[in-house]
């Protein structure tokens, strides 16, 4: 009988395991492996590779480098798109949308703390994987603190001579560390020293500050194509009056009339679509010329930089190559891919 009656509790017990087990697939890892996979350029994986070959790392960088900044990166989108409400991500609704603001808060969350496990690999030494974690947890709060500054400012509610500096100190902390700690990542795995990793990271943060200007270029370009497309359109940046890098070339490039028309044009479009795409034409016929050729101005300044403690030649020529994702614009690097398939 004792045989039989624990063989019964036994059964409901491995049926609630393995419910719960569904449940956590469908409900967190499921949803967060398919926004991980949908990442786009992943230029900050990239950057680990690259870097840890200029420093003297033989092969390939350890993979969990790279797969913790990308599940970092990915969590703060999903929250990122939880603050702004924003629609869509990537050309698919966002996460939140998709399953809920709960479940979405709770897999971004994790995401976090599944980059800090990452780093946790027997392939490091204890002391690199200390190094590589207090290094994310730094970084980690300064892109909260520079989300801060995203979040509490408004476009058309501070001084317009205040833009800039606003515009690169959160930068600086949003999208700069994270590339900072990349290339940090690199660096330390490769086991350089001091001065070369301090280089190094410090090109990593002004390719950040670089690939911020990058993405609000483009996301006022994808703006107005899909909205004469009649797509679904991301507007976050202007829906939510953020303070960009277009607004501040626009005021360093036009009167104190046209920048003030741009503002009021901001105050009417609201959630209007063709006031909103009207808005990002606008910017783009002021600043899209200029913010193309401070991009591609950065970029060279940088690599010509870097090149001053890098002496191998064919690993900057790799580098360069891989940051023509952020020194051409999409729709020249789209024509580029054509032009190349028909040759």
């Amino acid at each position: 009988m004792s045989v039989v009656y624990s063989s019964d509790i036994a059964n409901p017990e491995r049926r609630l395991t393995s419910f719960c087990d569904e449940l956590k697939q469908t409900a967190l890892l499921d949803p967060a492996a398919r926004f991980l996979a949908s990442s786009g350029k992943r230029i900050r994986k990239s950057i680990v590779d690259l870097v840890f070959n200029m420093a003297g790392g033989i092969g390939t960088s350890p993979p969990r480098l790279g797969e913790s900044i990308e599940w970092l990166h990915a969590g703060s989108l999903v929250i990122d798109d939880i603050q702004d409400d924003s629609p869509i991500r990537r050309e698919r609704p966002s996460l939140h949308r998709e399953i809920g603001t709960p479940l979405a808060l709770n897999a971004g969350n994790w995401m976090y703390f599944q980059a800090l496990g990452r780093l946790f690999d027997d392939s490091l030494s204890k002391s690199i994987q200390h190094r590589l974690l207090q290094k994310m947890i730094q970084t980690s709060l300064k892109c909260h603190q520079g989300q801060a500054l995203d979040l509490g400012a408004r476009v058309d509610q501070i001084d317009p001579m205040q833009i800039e500096a606003l515009v690169r100190e959160t930068s600086r902390l949003k999208t700069g560390s994270l590339v900072a700690m990349a290339a940090t990542f690199g660096a330390v795995a490769a086991g350089a020293n001091r001065t070369l990793t301090s280089a190094l990271s410090r090109f990593g943060m002004n390719v950040g500050i670089v690939l911020q200007m990058r993405n609000d270029l483009e996301e006022l370009r994808t703006l107005v194509k899909d909205s004469s497309e009649g797509l679904a359109i991301r507007s976050d940046d202007l829906r939510n009056a953020r303070v960009t890098w277009p607004w501040a070339w626009a005021n360093q490039v036009c009167t104190t009339e046209q920048f003030s028309e741009l503002v009021s044009q901001l105050h009417h479009a609201n959630d209007r679509r063709v006031g909103i795409a009207g808005l990002a034409s606008q910017l783009l016929k002021y600043t899209g010329p200029l913010g193309d050729k401070v991009i591609r101005d950065r970029i060279e300044s940088q690599l010509r930089l870097l090149g001053e403690h890098v002496l191998d030649v064919s690993s900057l020529q790799r580098m360069r190559t891989a940051l023509q994702l952020i020194s051409k614009s999409n729709d020249l690097l789209v024509s580029e891919a054509a032009n190349a398939e028909r040759a």
